[in-house]
């Protein structure tokens, strides 16, 4: 019983291989495209976790925004992405270069994000000397003032 549950397991799962091909869609999005899209849609998902009530507040509807963008349907997208997902070099290869854009942009943000802390803090410590120097002045005119008067 066994050895004929294993034969047709063997049998059934040498069928589902033969009966995969790889044809490529004619209105196939080039990997270049394939990549753009994966990062904006993920630029998006995290920002709908996110800003959820902004960008509902907005109108905007992320996957219409996407798919206006770069000009093309939600069809061309799944034929496409099974095309790219059927070899996996290339796939592995797209969301390799969709991590590496999100990682740049990581950096940027994160540069940026210090850059204005450094900034805030140069300009905290200017405001502090500039009262620090009005309350010394403000201290010598009274200081002068009864100096005069005496």
């Amino acid at each position: 019983m066994k050895r004929i549950l294993i034969i047709i397991f063997v049998l059934n799962l040498n069928s589902c291989f033969d009966n995969v091909d790889n044809e490529k869609p004619k209105d196939l999005i080039s990997e270049e495209n394939m990549v753009n899209i994966i990062y904006d849609m993920s630029l998006i998902n995290v920002s709908k976790g996110i800003n959820k009530r902004i960008i509902e507040n907005n109108g905007m509807r992320p996957k219409s925004y996407i798919l206006n963008k770069y000009n093309i349907d939600s069809i061309q997208f799944v034929n496409s992405n099974r095309y790219y997902s059927k070899d996996l070099e290339k796939y592995l290869m797209i969301y390799e270069k969709v991590l590496e854009n999100l990682e740049i942009n990581r950096k940027l943000i994160s540069d940026s994000i210090d850059a204005n802390k450094l900034n805030k803090s140069k300009r905290s410590l200017e405001i502090i000397a500039a009262d620090s120097m009005r309350i010394e002045m403000k201290g010598l005119d009274k200081n002068n003032s009864k100096i005069i008067r005496n």
